[in-house]
């Protein structure tokens, strides 16, 4: 999913450090990787939010409300908005060099289809040491619009490994 993407950090700090908004804005590409008859790939817009509450450092909670605009033609996935909608709702918990939990979940632009997404991740660096910063990572997937090729699908989808980046209370 490479992206373009452009973030206003700290654009208010409504309590201190406490309680900060910051706004990001881009555009994503998304695409199963195959030629041919099976090739599938999507562009989007979006305009990101985010709330974050809690100290920088500390236990913090961060909600970020997501529209997207599905950009150029979707004529291998025509009804992919009824599986996807127009955007998603993160909430993220956790602390910024500990545990973290985030939820990612979207809604049908019908309402009869969704998903929700799970990640639960811990810096190796914490375990291990050493200077790169990457993750024990557990994911959990339940719902519809994972798969391009199988979106009107209903499907479930434990993941485990590791990651080189996460969702962030910036």
């Amino acid at each position: 999913k490479p992206e373009v993407h452009y973030l206003w950090p700290g654009l208010t700090n409504l309590g201190g450090r406490a309680i900060s908004l910051s706004l990001q804005t881009g555009v994503q590409h998304e695409s199963n990787g195959r030629d041919g008859p099976s090739s599938r790939s999507l562009n989007m817009a979006y305009l990101r939010p985010k709330l974050v509450l809690g100290e920088p450092g500390g236990w913090q909670a961060a909600f970020s409300p997501s529209p997207v605009v599905y950009l150029g033609d979707l004529g291998d996935n025509p009804d992919l908005a009824r599986y996807r909608g127009y955007g998603d709702v993160r909430l993220v918990l956790g602390k910024s060099n500990s545990v973290q939990l985030a939820t990612i979940a979207r809604i049908g632009n019908q309402a009869d289809r969704g998903s929700v997404q799970l990640d639960l991740s811990y810096p190796m660096n914490k375990l291990i040491g050493g200077g790169l910063t990457w993750y024990l990572h557990g994911q959990f997937f339940t719902g519809y619009g994972e798969n391009f090729l199988r979106y009107r699908e209903r499907s479930t989808a434990y993941r485990f490994g590791f990651s080189l980046y996460r969702e962030s209370f910036k």
